[in-house]
C-alpha cells in the first residue's frame, strides 16, 4: 500500500513536472468535438437524410405501381400482363442500380470529408507538437499508457476552432 502511494503520488507528480516528447491525440474524438467536424457530420447528415426521404418515396411509388399492375391483372391477356410485369421488374431493377450508384456516392462523400477533415488537422496538430517540445503525436486509441498531460485532444479542437474553414 506504501508502495502503491509512492508511485500514484510520484505519477502526479511527474504529470506536472514531465514535459512529454511523444504526445497522444484521439483524432475521432477531435473530429465528433469540433465546430468544423460537427459541421461536416451536419451536412452529410442532411444529404443522407435526402437520399432516404427520396427511396421512401421510390418504394411507395414502386408499390403502387406493383399494385396498380396486380388490380389489372384480371382484366388482361397474359400476354399483356407479362410484358407490363416484366418492364416494371426491368425499370424497377434500373432504379435499384440508380439508388445504389447514389448510396455510394454518399459513401464517397463522407470519405471524402473526413479525409480531408483530417488532412487539415495535421498541421494543427504539426503546430502543437512543436509549441509543446515533442518529438511525434500517436493515436491515443493506439496507446495503452500514457499521462494526461501528453494528451492534446482538447488543444487540437480549441485551435481547430480558430482556422479559417478550409476551402470547400
Amino acid at each position: 500500500s506504501f508502495l502503491l502511494s509512492v508511485v500514484t503520488a510520484s505519477s502526479q507528480d511527474a504529470e506536472v513536472s514531465v514535459r512529454p516528447q511523444v504526445l497522444v491525440i484521439d483524432p475521432e474524438r477531435v473530429y465528433a468535438g469540433s465546430e468544423r467536424g460537427q459541421a461536416i457530420r451536419a451536412e452529410l447528415d442532411a444529404i443522407a437524410a435526402e437520399v432516404q426521404a427520396e427511396n421512401e418515396r421510390i418504394v411507395q411509388d414502386l408499390i403502387a405501381e406493383e399494385q396498380d399492375i396486380a388490380a389489372r391483372r384480371h382484366d388482361m391477356a397474359p400476354e399483356d400482363f407479362r410484358a407490363e410485369a416484366e418492364a416494371f421488374d426491368q425499370k424497377a431493377q434500373e432504379i435499384r442500380r440508380a439508388r445504389d450508384a447514389k448510396e455510394s456516392d454518399l459513401q464517397r462523400q463522407v470519405t471524402e470529408a473526413r479525409s480531408q477533415f483530417f488532412e487539415d488537422l495535421r498541421p494543427i496538430v504539426g503546430q502543437i507538437l512543436i509549441d509543446r517540445g515533442g518529438v511525434a503525436v500517436m493515436d491515443s486509441r493506439s496507446v495503452y499508457l500514457v499521462l494526461r498531460s501528453a494528451d492534446i485532444t482538447d488543444l487540437a479542437i480549441a485551435a481547430m476552432a480558430l482556422e479559417p474553414d478550409a476551402p470547400e
